[in-house]
């Protein structure tokens, strides 16, 4: 889902810098370029927010999963929950920077939303 959201910023900041070289000119914009980018943004939000959500939900849980195999290893002192404790750590690592990324991303979209409604006003 992070290379789809990335596809899309790419295509909407791509689409922003055309708009305002042409606009900056006296041209008008690609009006309909622009609507039907705004659109297609507006379509997939719900989709990234609704992921957003979901992997910060699995986030916590791999954090407080995390958290409870810790100490049940400081009061049992067994070694071989380390392992297990290893195997959560190394699967919360990755959900973090996942999440980070499509955080960043969805936040990203909502600027750019807001970049192509202020150029729909003009």
């Amino acid at each position: 889902m992070w290379k789809k959201l990335k596809k899309l910023i790419d295509e909407a900041e791509k689409f922003l810098k055309e708009y305002d070289a042409t606009t900056a000119g006296g041209a008008s914009g690609d009006q309909s370029r622009l609507n039907d980018l705004l659109l297609y943004m507006q379509r997939w939000l719900p989709w990234f927010q609704h992921e957003r959500l979901i992997h910060l939900i699995v986030t916590v849980l791999f954090a407080l999963s995390m958290l409870l195999v810790f100490g049940i290893f400081l009061l049992s002192e067994e070694i071989s929950i380390l392992l297990l404790l290893a195997l959560i750590v190394s699967l919360l690592i990755p959900y973090i920077v996942h999440y980070f990324h499509l955080e960043n991303g969805v936040q990203t979209l909502y600027t750019l939303i807001d970049e192509l409604e202020k150029r729909k006003e003009k």
